[in-house]
Protein backbone atom coordinates (compact mmCIF):
# COMPACT_ATOMS: atom_id res chain seq x y z
CA UNK A 1 0.00 0.00 0.00
CA UNK A 2 3.15 2.73 0.83
CA UNK A 3 4.54 1.39 -2.23
CA UNK A 4 1.09 2.46 -4.24
CA UNK A 5 0.64 5.38 -2.74
CA UNK A 6 4.05 6.69 -3.18
CA UNK A 7 3.61 5.59 -6.36
CA UNK A 8 0.65 7.91 -6.50
CA UNK A 9 2.01 10.84 -4.94
CA UNK A 10 4.84 10.12 -7.93
CA UNK A 11 2.70 10.06 -10.50
CA UNK A 12 1.20 13.05 -8.92
CA UNK A 13 4.01 15.23 -8.90
CA UNK A 14 4.90 13.90 -12.32
CA UNK A 15 1.24 14.77 -13.25
CA UNK A 16 2.12 18.27 -13.31
CA UNK A 17 4.45 18.06 -15.68
CA UNK A 18 2.47 14.61 -17.98
CA UNK A 19 -0.56 15.02 -19.69
CA UNK A 20 -4.10 14.45 -17.72
CA UNK A 21 -4.35 11.46 -20.04
CA UNK A 22 -1.91 9.42 -18.91
CA UNK A 23 -2.30 10.01 -15.20
CA UNK A 24 -5.48 8.64 -15.72
CA UNK A 25 -4.22 5.56 -16.58
CA UNK A 26 -1.97 5.46 -14.10
CA UNK A 27 -4.65 5.94 -11.60
CA UNK A 28 -6.91 3.38 -12.87
CA UNK A 29 -4.56 0.44 -13.20
CA UNK A 30 -4.05 1.29 -9.71
CA UNK A 31 -7.77 1.13 -8.96
CA UNK A 32 -7.41 -1.90 -10.89
CA UNK A 33 -4.94 -3.49 -8.34
CA UNK A 34 -6.60 -2.16 -5.47
CA UNK A 35 -10.18 -3.60 -6.58
CA UNK A 36 -8.39 -6.81 -7.29
CA UNK A 37 -6.99 -6.86 -3.75
CA UNK A 38 -10.18 -6.38 -2.03
CA UNK A 39 -12.00 -9.25 -4.11
CA UNK A 40 -9.38 -11.51 -3.19
CA UNK A 41 -9.45 -10.75 0.48
CA UNK A 42 -12.76 -10.57 0.51
CA UNK A 43 -13.17 -14.63 -0.42
CA UNK A 44 -10.06 -15.10 1.82
CA UNK A 45 -12.12 -13.76 4.53
CA UNK A 46 -15.35 -15.67 3.82
CA UNK A 47 -13.57 -18.73 3.54
CA UNK A 48 -12.05 -17.79 7.30
CA UNK A 49 -15.52 -16.83 8.49
CA UNK A 50 -17.43 -19.93 7.19
CA UNK A 51 -13.95 -22.12 8.74
CA UNK A 52 -14.15 -20.55 12.32
CA UNK A 53 -18.52 -20.95 11.94
CA UNK A 54 -18.04 -24.64 10.70
CA UNK A 55 -15.61 -25.39 14.34
CA UNK A 56 -17.89 -23.20 16.47
CA UNK A 57 -20.83 -25.97 14.97
CA UNK A 58 -18.24 -29.02 15.64
CA UNK A 59 -17.34 -27.32 19.63
CA UNK A 60 -21.47 -26.83 19.83
CA UNK A 61 -21.95 -30.48 18.64
CA UNK A 62 -18.92 -32.25 20.83
CA UNK A 63 -20.49 -30.44 24.25
CA UNK A 64 -23.78 -31.87 23.05
CA UNK A 65 -21.86 -35.47 23.02
CA UNK A 66 -20.11 -35.57 25.78
CA UNK A 67 -23.31 -34.05 27.21
CA UNK A 68 -24.92 -37.49 26.43
CA UNK A 69 -21.92 -39.43 27.28
CA UNK A 70 -22.14 -37.89 30.36
CA UNK A 71 -25.65 -38.71 31.02
CA UNK A 72 -25.55 -42.41 29.56
CA UNK A 73 -22.36 -42.85 31.78
CA UNK A 74 -24.83 -42.09 34.81
CA UNK A 75 -27.66 -44.02 33.70
CA UNK A 76 -24.78 -47.27 33.16
CA UNK A 77 -23.74 -46.69 37.07
CA UNK A 78 -27.62 -46.08 38.22
CA UNK A 79 -28.09 -49.27 36.16
CA UNK A 80 -25.17 -51.22 37.31
CA UNK A 81 -25.59 -49.89 41.16
CA UNK A 82 -29.44 -51.08 40.41
CA UNK A 83 -28.15 -54.61 38.95
CA UNK A 84 -25.52 -54.90 42.21
CA UNK A 85 -28.70 -54.56 44.29
CA UNK A 86 -31.38 -56.70 42.57
CA UNK A 87 -27.93 -59.46 42.91
CA UNK A 88 -27.28 -58.86 46.40
CA UNK A 89 -30.96 -59.75 47.07
CA UNK A 90 -31.12 -62.85 44.66
CA UNK A 91 -28.17 -63.99 46.63
CA UNK A 92 -30.00 -63.28 49.87
CA UNK A 93 -33.02 -64.58 48.97
CA UNK A 94 -31.84 -67.80 47.61
CA UNK A 95 -29.54 -68.37 50.97
CA UNK A 96 -33.35 -67.92 52.50
CA UNK A 97 -35.07 -70.25 49.94
CA UNK A 98 -32.25 -72.87 50.69
CA UNK A 99 -31.69 -72.55 54.68
CA UNK A 100 -35.76 -72.73 54.36
CA UNK A 101 -35.72 -75.64 52.55
CA UNK A 102 -33.24 -77.10 55.00
CA UNK A 103 -35.23 -76.27 57.95
CA UNK A 104 -38.74 -78.16 55.96
CA UNK A 105 -36.31 -81.26 55.12
CA UNK A 106 -35.51 -81.47 58.96
CA UNK A 107 -39.27 -81.56 60.17
CA UNK A 108 -40.76 -84.50 61.17
CA UNK A 109 -44.14 -83.39 59.40
CA UNK A 110 -44.05 -83.68 55.93
CA UNK A 111 -44.51 -80.56 53.41
CA UNK A 112 -45.83 -80.90 50.02
CA UNK A 113 -45.66 -77.65 48.12
CA UNK A 114 -47.61 -77.79 44.37
CA UNK A 115 -48.03 -74.76 41.75
CA UNK A 116 -51.44 -73.56 40.88
CA UNK A 117 -51.93 -76.52 38.44
CA UNK A 118 -51.02 -78.85 41.49
CA UNK A 119 -47.35 -79.74 40.01
CA UNK A 120 -45.41 -80.81 43.00
CA UNK A 121 -42.08 -78.25 43.38
CA UNK A 122 -40.81 -79.07 46.81
CA UNK A 123 -41.28 -82.25 49.13
CA UNK A 124 -39.57 -82.57 52.19
CA UNK A 125 -37.81 -86.26 53.26
CA UNK A 126 -40.66 -86.78 56.04
CA UNK A 127 -43.46 -86.25 53.25
CA UNK A 128 -41.61 -88.71 50.88
CA UNK A 129 -41.49 -91.32 53.54
CA UNK A 130 -44.93 -91.56 54.33
CA UNK A 131 -45.82 -91.51 50.30
CA UNK A 132 -42.81 -93.52 49.52
CA UNK A 133 -42.10 -91.40 46.98
CA UNK A 134 -43.18 -88.16 44.80
CA UNK A 135 -44.45 -90.48 42.56
CA UNK A 136 -47.45 -92.15 44.79
CA UNK A 137 -48.73 -88.36 45.25
CA UNK A 138 -51.65 -88.60 42.95
CA UNK A 139 -52.18 -92.37 43.29
CA UNK A 140 -52.81 -91.68 47.36
CA UNK A 141 -55.80 -90.20 49.13
CA UNK A 142 -53.42 -87.16 48.67
CA UNK A 143 -54.01 -86.59 45.15
CA UNK A 144 -58.29 -87.00 45.61
CA UNK A 145 -58.05 -84.21 48.65
CA UNK A 146 -56.09 -81.84 46.10
CA UNK A 147 -59.08 -82.43 43.39
CA UNK A 148 -61.14 -81.65 45.46
CA UNK A 149 -60.22 -78.06 45.65
CA UNK A 150 -58.18 -77.32 42.79
CA UNK A 151 -61.06 -75.10 41.07
CA UNK A 152 -60.42 -72.69 44.19
CA UNK A 153 -59.33 -69.67 42.94
CA UNK A 154 -59.16 -66.83 45.14
CA UNK A 155 -57.95 -66.82 48.55
CA UNK A 156 -58.64 -64.82 52.04
CA UNK A 157 -55.00 -63.90 53.09
CA UNK A 158 -51.35 -65.32 52.22
CA UNK A 159 -52.51 -68.90 53.43
CA UNK A 160 -55.43 -69.65 53.79
CA UNK A 161 -56.79 -73.36 55.22
CA UNK A 162 -58.94 -75.03 52.71
CA UNK A 163 -61.05 -77.62 54.56
CA UNK A 164 -60.80 -79.42 58.12
CA UNK A 165 -57.31 -81.00 58.55
CA UNK A 166 -58.33 -84.97 57.69
CA UNK A 167 -57.08 -87.92 58.73
CA UNK A 168 -56.21 -90.06 55.44
CA UNK A 169 -55.04 -93.92 55.44
CA UNK A 170 -51.44 -93.28 53.44
CA UNK A 171 -48.70 -96.09 52.94
CA UNK A 172 -49.99 -98.04 56.36
CA UNK A 173 -49.91 -95.35 58.06
CA UNK A 174 -52.77 -92.63 59.56
CA UNK A 175 -52.09 -89.36 58.25
CA UNK A 176 -53.53 -86.25 59.37
CA UNK A 177 -53.57 -83.57 55.92
CA UNK A 178 -54.12 -80.14 56.22
CA UNK A 179 -54.43 -78.36 52.68
CA UNK A 180 -53.36 -74.78 52.64
CA UNK A 181 -53.89 -72.00 49.23
CA UNK A 182 -50.99 -69.91 48.95
CA UNK A 183 -52.45 -66.63 47.82
CA UNK A 184 -50.50 -63.26 45.89
CA UNK A 185 -51.01 -59.91 47.29
CA UNK A 186 -53.83 -59.69 44.59
CA UNK A 187 -55.43 -62.77 46.77
CA UNK A 188 -55.21 -65.24 43.82
CA UNK A 189 -54.06 -68.54 44.32
CA UNK A 190 -50.56 -69.18 43.10
CA UNK A 191 -49.43 -72.52 44.70
CA UNK A 192 -50.68 -75.35 47.51
CA UNK A 193 -48.89 -76.64 50.23
CA UNK A 194 -49.91 -79.56 52.39
CA UNK A 195 -48.94 -80.13 55.89
CA UNK A 196 -48.56 -83.81 56.95
CA UNK A 197 -48.64 -85.12 60.22
CA UNK A 198 -48.09 -88.95 61.04
CA UNK A 199 -50.53 -89.87 64.10
CA UNK A 200 -50.82 -93.51 62.91
CA UNK A 201 -49.69 -94.35 67.36
CA UNK A 202 -51.78 -91.44 68.28
CA UNK A 203 -54.39 -92.74 66.94
CA UNK A 204 -54.26 -96.33 67.56
CA UNK A 205 -53.63 -95.11 71.05
CA UNK A 206 -56.68 -92.96 71.27
CA UNK A 207 -58.83 -95.89 69.87
CA UNK A 208 -57.31 -98.66 72.26
CA UNK A 209 -57.38 -96.28 74.83
CA UNK A 210 -61.19 -96.01 74.23
CA UNK A 211 -61.58 -99.59 74.36
CA UNK A 212 -58.94 -100.27 77.18
CA UNK A 213 -61.79 -100.64 79.85
CA UNK A 214 -63.92 -102.61 77.34
CA UNK A 215 -60.87 -105.17 76.57
CA UNK A 216 -60.09 -105.99 80.50
CA UNK A 217 -63.75 -106.26 81.19
CA UNK A 218 -64.10 -108.96 78.12
CA UNK A 219 -60.61 -110.74 78.96
CA UNK A 220 -61.62 -110.79 83.04
CA UNK A 221 -65.25 -112.07 82.24
CA UNK A 222 -64.42 -115.35 80.47
CA UNK A 223 -62.18 -116.36 83.32
CA UNK A 224 -64.28 -115.49 86.01
CA UNK A 225 -67.02 -116.73 85.24
CA UNK A 226 -65.48 -120.67 84.70
CA UNK A 227 -64.07 -119.81 88.38
CA UNK A 228 -67.43 -118.97 89.69
CA UNK A 229 -69.04 -121.80 87.71
CA UNK A 230 -66.11 -123.83 89.28
CA UNK A 231 -66.53 -122.57 92.47
CA UNK A 232 -70.14 -123.12 92.99
CA UNK A 233 -70.39 -126.41 91.49
CA UNK A 234 -67.38 -127.49 94.11
CA UNK A 235 -68.97 -126.07 97.05
CA UNK A 236 -72.63 -127.83 96.36
CA UNK A 237 -70.61 -131.11 96.42
CA UNK A 238 -70.78 -132.88 99.87
CA UNK A 239 -67.98 -132.60 102.01
CA UNK A 240 -66.90 -136.34 101.82
CA UNK A 241 -67.25 -136.29 98.70
CA UNK A 242 -64.37 -137.23 95.99
CA UNK A 243 -62.16 -134.04 94.65
CA UNK A 244 -63.43 -133.51 91.29
CA UNK A 245 -60.11 -132.74 89.46
CA UNK A 246 -61.62 -131.47 86.19
CA UNK A 247 -63.34 -128.78 87.70
CA UNK A 248 -60.01 -127.73 89.92
CA UNK A 249 -58.04 -128.18 86.81
CA UNK A 250 -60.31 -125.35 85.07
CA UNK A 251 -60.26 -123.24 87.99
CA UNK A 252 -55.80 -123.82 87.85
CA UNK A 253 -56.29 -122.35 84.07
CA UNK A 254 -58.33 -119.17 84.47
CA UNK A 255 -56.42 -118.31 87.30
CA UNK A 256 -53.42 -118.29 85.04
CA UNK A 257 -55.06 -116.19 82.75
CA UNK A 258 -56.11 -113.90 85.48
CA UNK A 259 -52.66 -114.09 86.08
CA UNK A 260 -51.13 -113.21 83.17
CA UNK A 261 -53.32 -110.13 82.84
CA UNK A 262 -52.53 -108.87 86.20
CA UNK A 263 -49.31 -109.13 85.19
CA UNK A 264 -49.76 -107.64 82.13
CA UNK A 265 -51.59 -104.64 83.71
CA UNK A 266 -48.74 -104.36 86.40
CA UNK A 267 -45.80 -104.40 83.37
CA UNK A 268 -47.79 -101.36 81.36
CA UNK A 269 -47.79 -99.57 85.00
CA UNK A 270 -43.89 -99.68 85.17
CA UNK A 271 -43.35 -98.84 81.38
CA UNK A 272 -45.58 -95.78 82.01
CA UNK A 273 -43.50 -94.74 84.91
CA UNK A 274 -39.85 -95.59 83.75
CA UNK A 275 -39.40 -97.94 86.05
CA UNK A 276 -39.29 -101.13 84.02
CA UNK A 277 -36.39 -103.29 85.35
CA UNK A 278 -34.81 -106.84 85.54
CA UNK A 279 -33.07 -108.31 87.99
CA UNK A 280 -29.03 -108.94 87.16
CA UNK A 281 -28.47 -112.50 87.57
CA UNK A 282 -26.99 -115.54 86.33
CA UNK A 283 -29.76 -117.50 84.10
CA UNK A 284 -28.67 -120.87 82.52
CA UNK A 285 -30.77 -120.64 78.76
CA UNK A 286 -30.95 -124.37 79.15
CA UNK A 287 -32.84 -124.01 82.16
CA UNK A 288 -34.85 -121.06 81.69
CA UNK A 289 -36.34 -123.23 78.07
CA UNK A 290 -36.93 -126.63 80.30
CA UNK A 291 -38.79 -125.03 83.04
CA UNK A 292 -40.92 -123.03 80.56
CA UNK A 293 -41.31 -126.16 77.90
CA UNK A 294 -42.15 -128.42 81.35
CA UNK A 295 -44.98 -125.93 82.74
CA UNK A 296 -46.53 -125.26 79.12
CA UNK A 297 -46.05 -129.06 77.32
CA UNK A 298 -49.80 -129.98 78.34
CA UNK A 299 -51.66 -127.25 77.80
CA UNK A 300 -50.00 -127.22 74.09
CA UNK A 301 -50.41 -130.64 73.71
CA UNK A 302 -53.99 -130.52 74.71
CA UNK A 303 -54.89 -127.56 72.04
CA UNK A 304 -53.19 -130.83 69.27
CA UNK A 305 -50.30 -128.89 68.98
CA UNK A 306 -46.60 -130.63 69.04
CA UNK A 307 -44.23 -128.94 71.05
CA UNK A 308 -41.13 -129.56 69.77
CA UNK A 309 -37.51 -128.31 71.36
CA UNK A 310 -34.19 -128.18 69.19
CA UNK A 311 -30.45 -127.18 71.36
CA UNK A 312 -27.01 -127.05 70.79
CA UNK A 313 -23.82 -126.23 72.13
CA UNK A 314 -25.56 -124.79 75.10
CA UNK A 315 -24.26 -126.53 78.41
CA UNK A 316 -22.68 -123.55 80.58
CA UNK A 317 -24.48 -120.81 78.40
CA UNK A 318 -26.06 -118.69 80.52
CA UNK A 319 -27.61 -114.88 80.51
CA UNK A 320 -26.78 -111.92 83.15
CA UNK A 321 -31.00 -111.43 83.68
CA UNK A 322 -33.93 -112.17 85.39
CA UNK A 323 -34.98 -115.90 85.08
CA UNK A 324 -38.58 -115.21 85.94
CA UNK A 325 -39.26 -112.43 83.50
CA UNK A 326 -37.05 -114.32 81.04
CA UNK A 327 -39.70 -117.47 81.12
CA UNK A 328 -42.61 -115.47 81.21
CA UNK A 329 -41.37 -113.99 77.75
CA UNK A 330 -40.66 -117.34 76.08
CA UNK A 331 -43.50 -118.53 77.46
CA UNK A 332 -45.88 -115.60 76.03
CA UNK A 333 -44.12 -116.66 72.47
CA UNK A 334 -44.58 -120.21 73.25
CA UNK A 335 -48.88 -119.82 74.28
CA UNK A 336 -49.03 -117.20 70.99
CA UNK A 337 -47.93 -119.89 68.83
CA UNK A 338 -49.58 -122.28 69.97
CA UNK A 339 -53.04 -120.59 69.96
CA UNK A 340 -52.84 -119.18 66.60
CA UNK A 341 -51.56 -122.82 65.15
CA UNK A 342 -54.37 -125.33 64.10
CA UNK A 343 -54.98 -128.52 65.53
CA UNK A 344 -52.49 -130.46 64.13
CA UNK A 345 -49.65 -127.86 64.20
CA UNK A 346 -46.66 -127.35 66.21
CA UNK A 347 -44.37 -125.21 67.87
CA UNK A 348 -40.64 -125.32 67.98
CA UNK A 349 -38.15 -124.10 70.19
CA UNK A 350 -34.77 -123.91 69.32
CA UNK A 351 -31.89 -122.37 70.71
CA UNK A 352 -28.02 -121.58 69.82
CA UNK A 353 -25.21 -118.97 70.58
CA UNK A 354 -23.97 -117.12 67.64
CA UNK A 355 -22.29 -113.36 67.20
CA UNK A 356 -23.26 -110.36 65.89
CA UNK A 357 -22.01 -107.07 65.49
CA UNK A 358 -18.77 -108.19 67.70
CA UNK A 359 -21.02 -109.15 70.09
CA UNK A 360 -22.03 -113.19 71.14
CA UNK A 361 -26.05 -114.04 71.88
CA UNK A 362 -28.17 -116.86 73.15
CA UNK A 363 -30.84 -116.65 70.28
CA UNK A 364 -33.86 -118.85 71.15
CA UNK A 365 -36.27 -119.05 67.81
CA UNK A 366 -39.51 -119.87 68.40
CA UNK A 367 -41.60 -121.01 64.99
CA UNK A 368 -44.86 -122.17 64.40
CA UNK A 369 -46.81 -123.44 61.24
CA UNK A 370 -49.73 -121.15 62.47
CA UNK A 371 -51.88 -118.32 60.30
CA UNK A 372 -48.86 -115.91 60.39
CA UNK A 373 -49.16 -112.27 60.58
CA UNK A 374 -50.17 -109.60 57.15
CA UNK A 375 -47.94 -107.25 56.42
CA UNK A 376 -50.06 -104.42 57.09
CA UNK A 377 -50.08 -105.94 60.85
CA UNK A 378 -46.09 -107.18 61.31
CA UNK A 379 -44.85 -103.43 61.49
CA UNK A 380 -47.13 -102.81 64.62
CA UNK A 381 -47.55 -106.04 66.98
CA UNK A 382 -44.74 -104.87 69.04
CA UNK A 383 -47.07 -101.85 69.78
CA UNK A 384 -49.26 -101.38 72.81
CA UNK A 385 -52.46 -102.56 72.85
CA UNK A 386 -52.28 -103.52 68.93
CA UNK A 387 -53.89 -106.05 68.39
CA UNK A 388 -54.00 -107.73 64.82
CA UNK A 389 -56.51 -109.46 62.95
CA UNK A 390 -55.56 -112.53 64.13
CA UNK A 391 -55.73 -111.37 67.42
CA UNK A 392 -58.95 -109.85 66.95
CA UNK A 393 -61.04 -112.80 65.76
CA UNK A 394 -63.41 -114.26 68.06
CA UNK A 395 -61.00 -116.85 69.10
CA UNK A 396 -58.64 -115.38 69.73
CA UNK A 397 -56.60 -115.78 73.23
CA UNK A 398 -57.45 -113.35 76.12
CA UNK A 399 -55.03 -110.75 76.35
CA UNK A 400 -54.59 -106.97 76.37
CA UNK A 401 -52.36 -106.77 73.18
CA UNK A 402 -49.62 -106.24 75.53
CA UNK A 403 -47.96 -109.61 75.19
CA UNK A 404 -45.09 -108.58 73.06
CA UNK A 405 -44.72 -105.30 74.09
CA UNK A 406 -43.86 -106.75 77.34
CA UNK A 407 -41.59 -109.51 76.02
CA UNK A 408 -39.61 -107.11 74.10
CA UNK A 409 -39.07 -105.16 76.95
CA UNK A 410 -37.87 -107.98 79.04
CA UNK A 411 -35.01 -108.44 76.27
CA UNK A 412 -34.40 -105.06 75.74
CA UNK A 413 -33.77 -104.74 79.47
CA UNK A 414 -31.15 -107.23 79.16
CA UNK A 415 -29.26 -105.93 76.44
CA UNK A 416 -31.04 -107.65 74.00
CA UNK A 417 -33.58 -107.65 71.38
CA UNK A 418 -37.05 -109.68 70.04
CA UNK A 419 -37.66 -109.88 66.36
CA UNK A 420 -40.02 -111.86 64.29
CA UNK A 421 -40.43 -112.93 60.33
CA UNK A 422 -43.66 -113.76 59.45
CA UNK A 423 -45.25 -115.07 56.02
CA UNK A 424 -49.49 -114.86 56.22
CA UNK A 425 -51.07 -118.81 56.22
CA UNK A 426 -47.45 -120.12 56.87
CA UNK A 427 -45.93 -119.08 60.18
CA UNK A 428 -43.96 -116.95 62.45
CA UNK A 429 -40.49 -117.15 64.01
CA UNK A 430 -39.83 -114.95 67.00
CA UNK A 431 -36.63 -114.86 67.84
CA UNK A 432 -34.58 -113.69 71.24
CA UNK A 433 -31.63 -112.57 71.64
CA UNK A 434 -29.94 -112.46 75.25
CA UNK A 435 -26.06 -111.08 75.50
CA UNK A 436 -24.34 -113.34 77.41
CA UNK A 437 -22.83 -113.75 80.88
CA UNK A 438 -19.80 -111.84 80.70
CA UNK A 439 -17.63 -114.75 82.73
CA UNK A 440 -19.06 -117.27 79.89
CA UNK A 441 -18.58 -114.88 76.72
CA UNK A 442 -15.08 -114.66 78.41
CA UNK A 443 -14.26 -117.95 78.44
CA UNK A 444 -15.67 -118.39 74.88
Amino acid sequence: MRENLTDLAGMNGTAMNDSPRAANGEINADLNDVHRFGVASESLFRRFYRRLGRRQQLENELGRQRQIAQRHTAESAALRRRFERLDSEHRQRANELDRLTKILSSLDEGIIVQDVNGKVTMMNQAAQAMLGGKRAFWDSALGTLFEQFRAVDETAAELTPLGESDELPLNNRIIRAQLIAIGDEANRRIGTVIILRDVTHDALAERLKDGFVTHIARDMERPVGVIKLASELLSGQPEDAAVNQRLLDKMLRNIDVLDQLALELLDISRMNAGVFDVQREPAPIEDVIWSVVNGIESDVKRLGIDLLVMTRDLRGVSARGDDTRLQWALGHLIRNGATYSGEGGYVAVAARVETRQAKTYALISVSDNGVGISRQDLPHIFERFYRGAASRSADAAPGLGQGLTIARAICQAHGGFLEVESRLNIGSIFTMGLPLHEAVADVA
